[in-house]
């Protein structure tokens, strides 16, 4: 009885011959020497793979940076900050001028000092704003942030709420504090407890500006004016008015000394600013992705010479029995285009998958950003296995051509 099956299936192969033809590859088919040789054919696909993985990591890294600098400083999408250097405050007709910007809806007075986040390019400043305990809800709600665990900070009290992600950066939860850093930053002389934690919108950080007033010393305390727009859709002409005070100053009612060391802190310029400063490091990184290209392009030419060599007797034969040049020549064209397309799959699938794991179990939790595999790396991964497969080719295809069938044959 239980050979039955066994007969039935063959009955029903030997009945049907096109189902018969799906046991086994036809011999000349293009997978079948991958079948038969896996071990030859992984070197230069393991070299299609392992390039593929090192550009998409040097390019989510290149984008991590970005992605870093827009979600730490993502909050002042919702508002702009007007502020001085060297200076504790902005100049009252610059401020009467500005405040006075048909798009401004609101203006909080606040006072900053700045913390540093770790990032995947190293130690990145954000600002913590001392405000008013009237003015923290309206700030949250701004920012599309909500207080989901905790409180608001209270008056004259050595207490910071602050972003979920900002809290796992300085790895510490509800009921932790935030100490001193080790850089001379301005920071306050007391630690200070985390009371509250924000999510749902941009990352952020609030406490009392009774406190800060009263802690830092008073050559570092700068007044800042957070310029809240009508609408969202207000804020770029908001931005561009007060940028003509700031640029000419004497064409809008002011003096030079009035706006002298005032500045609008915007968040296209804060990008733009971060972005030059880190410009060797972008140029650094296309360096790094070229140089790679063309290392695995010439690796991959050299293991496609070495494959050709362990295939000499197979393609001779074929010569001898008859095969031309040019059909052989179509065969290497199709298992080479199958080899690295393969490759190339596999190289994105275990990449993307690779990066999933790190971000979900080490960066995230950390509060560091990791870009997700875009379309820009898949971009600069595709020259890899076109430039391989054009390298292979044109070293097999070469050989090919010259090669002696009888010569092969009589192992000269």
């Amino acid at each position: 009885m239980s050979s039955q099956p066994a007969r039935r299936a063959a009955q029903i192969l030997e009945s049907h011959p096109q189902l018969r033809a799906l046991r086994t590859l036809p011999p000349l088919s293009p997978l079948t020497y991958y079948r038969r040789n896996v071990s030859r054919t992984l070197p230069i696909g393991g070299a299609i793979i392992i390039s593929v993985f090192l550009i998409a990591s040097i390019v989510t890294l290149l984008n991590s940076v970005d992605a870093s600098i827009s979600r730490h400083y993502g909050f002042v999408r919702s508002f702009s900050v007007l502020t001085t250097q060297l200076e504790k405050d902005v100049s009252p007709v610059l401020k009467k001028k500005a405040f006075a910007v048909p798009q401004v809806g609101q203006t909080i007075p606040a006072i900053p000092y700045v913390l540093t986040l770790r990032t995947v390019f190293g130690e990145m400043p954000v600002p913590v704003y001392g405000v008013e305990p009237r003015e923290m809800a309206t700030l949250a709600r701004v920012t599309g942030n909500k207080l989901v665990e905790g409180r608001w900070p209270g008056i004259n009290e050595p207490e910071i709420v602050l972003s979920r992600a900002w809290a796992n950066n300085f790895g510490v939860k509800l009921g932790g504090t935030i100490g001193k850093s080790k850089k001379k930053m301005r920071l306050p002389s007391i630690p200070q407890k985390v009371v509250g934690i924000l999510e749902g919108g941009e990352n952020f950080a609030l406490s009392d500006r009774t406190f800060f007033e009263l802690t830092l010393p008073d050559p570092v305390q700068r007044v800042s004016y957070m310029l809240i727009p009508r609408s969202p859709r207000d804020l770029d002409a908001m931005n561009a008015t007060i940028n003509r005070f700031l640029d000419a100053p004497q064409k809008n009612g002011l003096r030079p000394g009035q706006v002298q060391y005032a500045r609008i802190y915007t968040f296209s310029g804060l990008v733009k600013e971060l972005r030059e400063s880190l410009g060797f490091l972008y140029t650094f990184l296309a360096i790094a992705d070229v140089l790679v290209i063309g290392a695995v392009a010439l690796m991959g030419a050299f293991l496609a010479n070495i494959y050709f060599e362990q295939r000499l007797g197979e393609f001779g034969l074929l010569s001898a029995f008859g095969f031309r040049r040019e059909r052989l020549a179509r065969r290497v064209v199709v298992e080479t285009g199958i080899l690295v397309v393969a490759g190339w799959l596999l190289g994105m699938f275990l990449t993307w998958l690779l990066f999933r794991v790190i971000d979900r179990f080490y960066m995230a939790p950390r509060g560091l950003i990791l870009a997700p595999l875009d379309l820009l790396a898949i971009k600069y991964t595709l020259p890899t296995p076109i430039i391989v497969g054009l390298a292979s080719l044109a070293t097999v295809l070469l050989r090919l051509y010259r090669m002696d069938p009888i010569e092969i044959m009589e192992r000269r």
